[in-house]
């Protein structure tokens, strides 16, 4: 029986990064520098703002992820494995024929084990197996088209729809939020700097935190067989993605120096 499936993509945007400042107006010690100064001594008063903050870039998706699998339950290991490997080759070869490259449908995971519905239930199969494939995708308007053929042809789950980036967009998007926290990190020493009575005199250290890409992924879903109250003839899954963020932390000290002076 053809089955379709109904998703709506749920976006999921990580929080923009707090950012804080801490301002060093200690006097200076007897050789002329402050506690933990990482400058090489000074005859004047050291004054230091310390800042931490946060940048985002937010971009479409370049990558899907795919994540299915074959189940199967019988009362013997080698019934569960042999209808996992009738059910993964069919599922592969369909999409394949979909016109899927070969090393973009990858095993994930493979397991058989007890049945523990069993226990409070004797009549039902005594083991369970399951095989799961990653399916990637540069092309994220296949997704959909992906689901159905494989649902269709063998996986009887849908673990993840995950719309990411690529490595190479990664690493482009990465310096980008690296760049933006560092400018947002500028402004708040400034602003700090300027409450105390200070002005910035260049930048001391810079350190870099995590940098993250929160994807649009999407978990649960919702099969929809046709003959089930869903609209006949099998329309195909359609996907609402959203955007991808990336986002940087930095934190850094500026030299600073006293007002007119």
């Amino acid at each position: 029986m053809r089955r379709t499936l109904a998703v709506v993509a749920v976006t999921l945007l990580a929080a923009t990064a707090g950012c804080s400042a801490l301002v060093d107006t200690s006097n200076p010690t007897a050789n002329g520098s402050s506690p933990g100064d990482m400058t090489q001594p000074s005859t004047g008063t050291q004054r230091t703002v310390a800042v931490e903050a946060g940048g985002q870039v937010r971009t479409d998706p370049d990558r899907a992820v795919v994540r299915v699998a074959v189940t199967a339950r019988a009362d013997s290991v080698e019934t569960v494995r042999r209808r996992l490997a009738e059910n993964a080759s069919r599922m592969r070869d369909a999409l394949e024929r979909a016109g899927l490259d070969a090393e973009r449908i990858t095993s994930a995971r493979f397991d058989i084990g007890e049945n523990y519905e069993h226990r409070d239930r004797p009549s039902a199969p005594k083991f369970e197996g399951r095989h799961a494939f990653v399916v990637t995708l540069n092309d994220t308007d296949r997704a959909g088209d992906v689901v159905v053929t494989a649902v269709e042809n063998g996986a009887d789950s849908v673990e993840e729809v995950r719309f990411t980036i690529s490595p190479g967009t990664r690493r482009d998007l990465r310096e980008r939020a690296l760049s933006r926290a560092v400018e947002n990190a500028r402004g708040k020493a400034a602003v700090a700097a300027n409450g105390t009575g200070l002005e910035l005199a260049g930048v001391r250290t810079v350190g870099t935190g995590d940098v993250s890409v929160q994807p649009d992924r999407r978990e649960d879903f919702a099969l929809a067989r046709a003959g089930d109250g869903g609209a006949g003839g099998g329309a195909p899954t359609s996907f609402e993605s959203g955007k991808v963020t990336v986002s940087a932390q930095v934190t850094v000290v500026y030299n600073a120096t006293t007002t007119g002076g």
